[in-house]
């Protein structure tokens, strides 16, 4: 996939590249992030977004943080663009546990404030653009995932639990979608690739085999191994289940939480607790 549609970079800001944190390879996944107050940007001009991130790049390098740069990877604003933060192949200071792990991205959005499908699309754009082109996981957390934090927000973690994040670019529903949903033995294609991408980062690599031109077990076919590794997924996190021939609703939320749980589990194996956003 191309980088994502709306896209504004470090220059198109006035901003020279980062000096912020080390080089990191982020291989996990994307953590959601908000902002502790109300902005109202969804009611305001685009450039009002640009301003907002000026502005929260100099709050994080000012004297109440003293960070060579802004914390966050990107921003998804209201109208739908991805705005470049500390960028690719970045340590971040966003989530203490994750900061060279995963990337983040911020909604700008505070408790009260709408997330628009616009945002919501920027975000599983820039998801799809770091799985397809900078070999990311597909998975999506909230920071509260990682610490005791209100971020980011009880709404966007709703859509964190709910796959609202994950589903495909272009196709926002107000109770979001989820591609392994509904899928079942003997089905092919892209929707099963995505399936068998999250078992593998869910810890059951093994289960799918060394099958397919990507010699990973992601082969695109909904077989044995793919049946195999979600009913370990799905008893890995408590569920009784004896089959994992398809993918019911609650096989879904228990594959994502396996994944979640998972990453949890690697994060906090090489815990950084030097800087942490919000």
């Amino acid at each position: 996939m191309d980088q994502p549609t709306n896209y504004v970079t470090r220059s198109d800001l006035g901003w020279p590249s980062t000096s912020g944190g080390n080089s990191a390879t982020p291989r996990s996944g994307l953590v959601v992030h908000y902002d502790s107050s109300d902005q109202n940007l969804a009611n305001k001009p685009h450039a009002d977004c640009l301003t907002y991130w000026r502005n929260t790049r100099s709050f994080h390098m000012g004297p109440q943080r003293g960070w060579a740069d802004v914390g966050y990877s990107w921003l998804s604003c209201s109208h739908g663009y991805v705005i470049e933060g500390r960028g690719l192949g970045r340590e971040q200071a966003a989530q203490p546990g994750g900061n060279r792990t995963h990337y983040s991205v911020t909604l700008a959005t505070g408790p009260n404030d709408a997330i628009t499908d616009d945002q919501i699309n920027a975000v599983r754009e820039l998801r799809r653009w770091l799985m397809d082109d900078h070999g990311n996981a597909g998975t999506v957390l909230g920071h509260r995932d990682f610490t005791a934090t209100s971020c980011p927000g009880d709404r966007a973690y709703r859509m964190v639990q709910d796959g609202t994040f994950t589903g495909a670019p272009g196709a926002i529903t107000s109770e979001g979608d989820e591609e392994m949903l509904g899928l079942s033995r003997g089905d092919k294609g892209a929707r099963v690739e995505s399936l068998q991408t999250s078992l593998r980062h869910a810890g059951f690599a093994d289960l799918l085999g060394p099958y397919g031109p990507r010699e990973d077990g992601v082969d695109g076919d909904y077989g044995q191994g793919t049946e195999d590794a979600v009913l370990a997924a799905r008893q890995y996190v408590g569920s009784g289940a004896s089959s994992g021939a398809s993918v019911s609703g609650p096989a879904a939320a228990q594959i994502r939480r396996a994944v979640v749980k998972r990453d949890i589990e690697r994060a906090l194996d090489g815990l950084d607790l030097t800087e942490g956003a919000c």
